[in-house]
């Protein structure tokens, strides 16, 4: 059940001691993305708490958090169509593509996780600005994109990173999507789900602000 707490979206660059910002789809200058990356003001002091847990030579580095609808509209249309043009009927291209990127949906029994602003993907660096070896890049859609990939293999530098990561996020509250490294959820439908929780108490927020989107 959704019950709804109304807290705003803050902006994550504020802290750039700890939590570095570096919005990747307006990178990519996908329509609908934005600058700045935002999260709700609980899921941002989560992740100061998150960040400040780190050694003093690490920190949190934040590609992407709340979405707007065209974003998430685009990301899925892409990924599916390159999908079906690989053969693969369109039945289970969604299926495919719902794995990596989750179906546009404001309703609150299936609002997309990054439409809250409860959803954020991310990765630490060091103080120089080099990211910890993962074994993979960020919106991979591989296998070894999961974040349990490494376990039971000798590749320990990116076995223990992202257990680093898990370790560093789940001891701030947040729970950890399987299938993706860096996508971590708090206080939304996906987070309810993973931990048990009784209600998620963020769904489908619009932006506070009038910036022009690409």
């Amino acid at each position: 059940m959704l019950i709804e707490n109304h807290e705003p979206l803050v902006q994550v660059s504020m802290y750039p001691e700890r939590i570095l910002t570096r919005s990747w789809y307006y990178g990519e200058r996908l329509p609908g993305s934005f600058p700045e990356v935002w999260l709700r003001e609980g899921v941002y002091e989560r992740l100061i708490a998150a960040a400040e847990s780190l050694p003093d030579n690490l920190r949190l580095v934040v590609w992407d958090g709340w979405r707007s609808y065209e974003l998430q509209s685009e990301l899925y249309r892409i990924l599916l169509e390159r999908i079906m043009s690989q053969g693969i009927p369109e039945a289970e291209a969604r299926r495919r593509a719902s794995v990596f990127v989750a179906i546009p949906s404001r309703e609150p029994e299936s609002v997309s996780g990054h439409l809250t602003g409860g959803a954020v993907d991310l990765t630490i660096a060091d103080m120089r600005g080099h990211y910890l070896d993962m074994g993979g890049s960020f919106d991979e859609t591989a296998e070894h994109s999961r974040t349990d990939y490494y376990e039971g293999t000798d590749s320990i530098t990116a076995r223990d990173n992202r257990r680093l990561l898990v370790k560093t996020m789940e001891s701030a509250g947040f729970s950890n999507y399987a299938s993706e490294w860096w996508h971590y959820d708090f206080g939304n439908r996906q987070w309810a789900e993973k931990t048990g929780a009784a209600n998620a108490f963020y769904g489908y927020i619009e932006p506070p602000f009038k910036w022009q989107t690409l």
